[in-house]
């Protein structure tokens, strides 16, 4: 006989009709189910009544997350993530261990930490990759208004070395600007590009085109846009602030904000994919420049506008600079005020922590130990150069509790470059085609 599942009425009709004097196997017939269906229901409600009749889930039931702990343990973890939403999993366990109260009792893992986390405190979690909230940038109208700057990881090299490539391409003209290979294995895996690495490759494009674009254009990542949390600036941002050259950022998690060098990757990765090209770092970037050459002078590109023809013949203004650059010019191209006034576009919010400080670009600055525990706005002063600490009155304005000069954002730290004597005037340029055929 097939299996039947029954409905409530009828467990409870096979239950009452036995306690009724009637013959079990009569019940069973009448119902189309086997004898030991109608024996295990009528034996359930024997011993548990109309209530045990209810369908029951199979397997253990459902206790929630962390149920096989104490409760104790369950509420200090909870507390502590509270009261640090930037603790781990790891580090709320180390505070735990020492508790006089939680020695002798287990420890969750990590990993049943987590979703406990998630279902009870979900608005402490994800808090350290929140991305800058930016606009979808805007399509590029004219040459080097808009340079895009991006990596392309993971270029494993006969040698056994690994290679990452920085490449900039200026979307409108479809010119690739630079391309650079850098050596980035390291004793697990391999590391990312730094900023001072990503400088060297702009100076790079400054220096072949002889011009500084408007913008620079890039996505969200660490080396590029700074810590994803605090709005201060990047080294990059700071120093492109400096040459007059606005940062842009791409959306999080949108690289088809920008195609153009997303598509570039692929078309310079096939024009050098050889063995002979790929042997070490050097002969790979022996083979990333003439590539670019061949691709910007000869190349029939269907990239913007090109129609199957060269990008400088499509654009030729991409040989005209519109702001004239020469390396030996930084210094004076580089005006550090241009950054201070940026600087001052910004308000940080900050708490003041027991030893009465603040940290602002991985420097700490002393408020005072009476202000400790403050919540406090940062912002910084272009013309003396210092950062104003404040604090909101009852009234809602600010009110200065200290300031403190700038420290570690000069010259220097942003070029990469001894300050020669200042120069009263740009000498005369003579232009020439950046990478001769």
């Amino acid at each position: 006989m097939g299996s039947k599942r029954l409905t409530q009425e009828e467990r409870e009709q096979i239950y009452l009709r036995k306690k009724n004097g009637e013959n079990l196997q009569t019940i069973a017939d009448e119902l189309k189910i086997s004898y030991e269906c109608a024996r295990k229901w009528w034996r359930r409600g024997k011993q548990e009544g109309l209530s045990g009749l209810v369908l029951r889930k199979r397997g253990r039931p459902a206790q929630g997350l962390l149920s096989q702990f104490a409760p104790d343990i369950r509420e200090t973890s909870l507390n502590l993530k509270r009261k640090h939403k930037r603790w781990g999993a790891a580090r709320i366990l180390l505070e735990m261990q020492p508790m006089a109260s939680l020695t002798k009792q287990k420890l969750p893992s990590r990993s049943h930490l987590y979703p406990y986390f998630r279902e009870h405190c979900p608005e402490c979690l994800n808090i350290w990759t929140k991305h800058k909230e930016v606009p979808r940038p805007a399509r590029a109208t004219a040459v080097h208004e808009v340079w895009q700057v991006d990596h392309q990881e993971g270029h494993r090299l006969g040698n056994g070395s690994i290679a990452t490539v920085c490449n900039i391409r200026d979307p409108y003209g479809a010119a690739m600007i630079a391309s650079q290979a850098f050596e980035v294995k390291t004793e697990k895996r391999w590391r990312k590009l730094t900023w001072q690495e990503v400088r060297q490759v702009l100076r790079t494009g400054f220096c072949e085109w002889q011009t500084l674009p408007d913008s620079i254009q890039t996505d969200n990542e660490l080396g590029l846009g700074g810590n994803p949390n605090d709005p201060f600036p990047s080294w990059l941002s700071l120093y492109l602030a400096g040459l007059g050259i606005k940062h842009i950022f791409i959306r999080s998690h949108r690289p088809t904000d920008q195609p153009h060098i997303e598509r570039n990757h692929r078309t310079i990765d096939g024009l050098t994919d050889d063995e002979e090209s790929r042997q070490n770092i050097t002969t790979f970037q022996q083979a990333l420049d003439p590539a670019r050459t061949i691709y910007n002078q000869q190349f029939p590109a269907r990239a913007s506008d090109c129609q199957q023809e060269p990008p400088l013949k499509t654009h030729p203004a991409l040989l005209t600079p519109c702001r004239t650059y020469r390396p030996e010019w930084e210094p004076i191209l580089f005006d550090i005020q241009r950054v201070f006034e940026y600087l001052a576009t910004f308000t940080f919010e900050r708490k003041v922590n027991r030893n009465g400080q603040v940290t602002l670009k991985g420097l700490h600055y002393t408020v005072g130990l009476c202000h400790a525990g403050k919540d406090i706005q940062v912002r910084f002063d272009p013309n003396s150069q210092a950062w104003l600490f404040l604090e909101m009155n009852v009234q809602g304005t600010p009110q200065e509790l200290r300031r403190q000069p700038l420290v570690s954002i000069d010259f220097t730290t942003l070029t990469g470059l001894s300050k020669p004597e200042p120069l009263t005037s740009l000498p005369p340029i003579q232009l020439t085609l950046p990478l001769a055929a």
